[in-house]
């Protein structure tokens, strides 16, 4: 599952079926920041319209199916001067400012070729 921003509901309203999900980690320990981490460490693909809350006793928390891909994190620095979003600000951290936005398919490529981990069995086309 893929829950985001402590779990509200309104962001995961947004994807859809089959939508890709790029994860960036700005810190390892919540709420200290660490300069070291600041690294995009996953990809996820929604895999189905269901939106459900993690307790159902308590709906505060909000959660979405999705399907992970092995990936080795790399820092978002050393794309910097690669991707369209992190070019957009002085400080490529401000980028992240905004906890979930849509970045382009050309972007989302650059990064993915990255940090994905090569498949044994299947192969992937992004567009």
């Amino acid at each position: 599952y893929t829950q985001v921003n402590m779990g509200p509901k309104e962001p995961l309203e947004h994807m859809n079926k089959g939508d890709m999900i790029l994860y960036y980690s700005p810190t390892i320990y919540f709420e200290k920041p660490d300069s070291i981490c600041q690294q995009f460490t996953g990809i996820a693909q929604v895999s189905d319209d269901v939106i459900y809350p993690q307790d159902p006793a308590n709906p505060v928390r909000w959660r979405r199916n999705a399907n992970y891909f092995e990936c080795e994190p790399h820092h978002a620095a050393q794309f910097h001067k690669q991707v369209n979003f992190l070019q957009k600000h002085q400080e490529w951290i401000h980028a992240f400012l905004q906890p979930v936005f849509e970045i382009s398919p050309k972007d989302f490529q650059t990064i993915a070729q990255k940090i994905l981990l090569p498949l044994q069995d299947r192969c992937l086309l992004f567009f």
